[in-house]
């Protein structure tokens, strides 16, 4: 990872709009912060966006997304995509039994758009890379529209559901993005949004060389309490912010999830889930320590 270039600059909290913040990890040179005000962690001063994206390139599609996504090459196991995205589409149609139509933000490849197609859905999604939009449009047959989210090009109140999974902390500016989502939906529309949870049992147990740590990738490091506040900011009211979901302990507690799987605090925890990850695996779910926060809201009438 690189260090900052000369273009990095101090952001302001995009929770409370305060400048104020301390440094509590410095990672690969770089700093992540916590603003004084709210509480929201974030990378500050943050690099240029140019240098950030250059991240996801066609290079990082093709070896690292794919493979990691399960479509290594670009081969689709349906089956294999259908099982992983059952319990996320389950909760959703859960909490919106009527809902047709839905909309992925930073759909990636389409792999979770693919799946909800063939569950019955009727699906788009925007995504930013131009290699993601085109292997959903090509390869999938999916409406995917390579364009930012802020400025999507879809009506207002097109759709029922929209959900962003491990996305929003990755956004320069997620309220904007979270304005755009709440034109989309309906009234009364559901938003499902996944991301790493900074109050995690992973994080806790091995701090700066939990793997999501990671500032020129993640921008935003959100509990349940920061997101909460940033949805009812945007219009929506939360609903939903610790399911429970019938997963195997490693997307619970997950000590893969290392930059150091050689350091002692990566090994006492490796052990500690191996011994007891299924016993406890909906227990940590049930306190708001899950490896990925998991929130649903419904976006206001008006």
């Amino acid at each position: 990872m690189k260090k900052l270039g000369p273009g990095h600059r101090v952001v302001p909290c995009a929770l409370c709009g305060g400048t104020a913040t301390r440094r509590i990890y410095t990672k690969f040179e770089l700093p992540i912060a916590k603003c004084r005000r709210c509480g929201l962690v974030y990378a500050n001063p943050r690099g240029a966006e140019a240098d950030i994206l250059q991240r996801y390139n066609r290079d990082y599609f093709w070896n690292e997304y794919l493979p990691a996504a399960g479509a290594p090459d670009g081969r689709i196991d349906y089956e294999f995509i259908d099982g992983r995205n059952a319990p996320m589409l389950a909760l959703i149609r859960q909490h919106a039994p009527n809902a047709r139509r839905l909309l992925e933000v930073g759909s990636g490849a389409g792999l979770f758009l693919k799946a909800a197609e063939r569950a019955g859905w009727d699906v788009a999604g925007v995504e930013l890379s131009a290699d993601g939009a085109a292997f959903a449009r090509e390869h999938l047959g999916l409406d995917v529209r390579e364009e930012r989210a802020e400025a999507m090009s879809f009506p207002a109140g097109s759709f029922d559901v929209v959900a962003m999974m491990e996305v929003i902390e990755h956004l320069f500016d997620p309220r904007a993005v979270l304005d755009a989502v709440h034109r989309a939906l309906t009234p009364r529309g559901l938003l499902v949004i996944t991301t790493p949870n900074f109050n995690a049992l992973s994080r806790h147990a091995m701090g700066v060389d939990w793997a999501v740590v990671s500032p020129l990738e993640h921008m935003y490091y959100f509990t349940g309490r920061t997101l909460g506040r940033l949805l009812s900011a945007c219009g929506f009211a939360v609903v939903a912010d610790r399911p429970v979901l019938d997963i195997p302990p490693e997307f619970v507690m997950n000590p893969a999830s290392t930059h150091a799987p050689d350091g002692w605090r990566t090994r006492l925890y490796r052990g500690f889930v191996r011994r007891y990850g299924m016993e406890l695996r909906q227990w940590v779910q049930r306190r708001g320590l899950a490896e990925t926060l998991v929130m649903i809201a419904r976006r206001s009438e008006s």
